[in-house]
Formats: structure tokens, C-alpha cells, sequence
């Protein structure tokens, strides 16, 4: 939730603090599944943080993980699971 809470706030969405909270709470938070993340990696040598969405995504044996960060997509999959740009995901559902 942390997380989301200050990607949204990027200046590039040009969200309120008001806009943020609904968006996440109607749109977000009802297709949200909880998972237990078992076992810590380390995979994204550049930038650590990231490496909680390897750990979520294995945990909870995603088939994919949309993202736009760049550190993550060079690594296209990990353990089954294909890491893909919001733009390339959408494409591949449209097939």
C-alpha cells in the first residue's frame, strides 16, 4: 500500500491526495489478494527495493508482474513469471 501511495503521488500523474485514496480504495484494493512472501531475494542489483515485487510475485505465483520500472523489465521473467510494461500487458490480454 506504502508503495502505491507514493508512486501515485509522482508529479507525472498529476494526482491530488484526494484523487489518490479513492483511486486506490474503489479501483485497486477490491482485486487485491494477500499473500504471505516466505523467502527474501536478492535479484535487482541496482535498486534492492525492488526486489519485494520478485518476492510477492513468486510468492504468489504470479503470471505476470506489470511494471514500469526499468530494473525489472531487463530481467523479462523471473521463476515464471513475465515482467511486462502496463502498454505490453494490455496488448497481450487484447489477443
Amino acid at each position: 500500500m506504502t508503495e502505491y501511495l507514493r508512486v501515485f503521488a509522482y508529479p507525472k500523474f498529476q494526482l491530488s491526495d484526494q484523487e489518490i485514496r479513492p483511486l486506490i480504495e474503489e479501483e485497486l484494493l477490491p482485486f487485491v489478494e494477500t499473500i504471505r512472501v516466505r523467502r527474501h531475494l536478492a535479484v535487482v542489483r541496482r535498486d534492492p527495493d525492488d526486489d519485494k515485487f520478485l518476492e510477492c510475485a513468486v510468492a504468489g505465483r504470479a503470471q505476470y508482474l506489470v511494471t514500469g520500472d526499468r530494473d525489472l523489465r531487463e530481467l523479462g521473467s523471473f521463476r515464471g513469471t513475465t515482467i511486462l510494461t502496463a502498454g505490453e500487458f494490455l496488448e497481450r490480454m487484447n489477443r
